[in-house]
């Protein structure tokens, strides 16, 4: 008596074997050519206090990847630039920083649909934060990495940006 398969068994497991090689060979092509990053943080202070809740953005002087980081209640904020949290490429940066209170109020008739029946932003530090031209900002993030950058600003917040009343049909 003689056993015999009904699929070709040798076959389908040197391919599976040659497809399983290949698969953990890849390289990802999302990560090729990334320069390296160090580690970069720091902490943003207004008019001497700590600032919480605040938008950094640094934006390379002569390179192409810029990194950014949120400021937590001690006013610290770590750097990303590829993924969550990994710091910055060395260099020089010109560096903004925004902080902005934002005001909806949903239409009555429909308060669960966008968009609002009123929208303002309100600017908690001077506007001119906001734009790398006039931050005046800078900073530089050496090759071994930095847990020291400060960001300081200050001066009176410029006040409401206010983004228009919609009109709404009635119906």
């Amino acid at each position: 008596m003689t056993t015999e398969s009904r699929f070709p068994t040798g076959p389908l497991l040197v391919t599976l074997a040659i497809l399983v090689a290949l698969g953990c060979s890849a390289r990802d092509r999302w990560q090729e050519g990334r320069p390296p990053v160090v580690p970069a943080s720091g902490v943003v202070l207004h008019d001497g206090a700590p600032l919480a809740g605040a938008n950094v953005v640094f934006l390379p002087k002569g390179g192409t990847h810029t990194a950014f980081g949120t400021t937590d209640p001690d006013g610290r904020f770590q750097l990303t630039t590829f993924d969550s949290g990994d710091g910055a490429v060395a260099g020089e940066y010109d560096v903004t920083v925004t902080h902005l209170v934002i005001e909806n109020d949903a239409d009555p008739r429909d308060p669960e649909h966008l968009p609002p029946l009123h929208h303002a932003e309100y600017s908690l530090i001077p506007e001119h934060y906001y734009d790398r031209a006039k931050s005046g900002l800078t900073a530089s993030v050496p090759a071994e990495g930095t847990e020291t950058l400060e960001i300081t600003l200050s001066g009176k917040p410029t006040g409401k940006f206010d983004k228009g009343k919609p009109k709404y049909r009635t119906m």
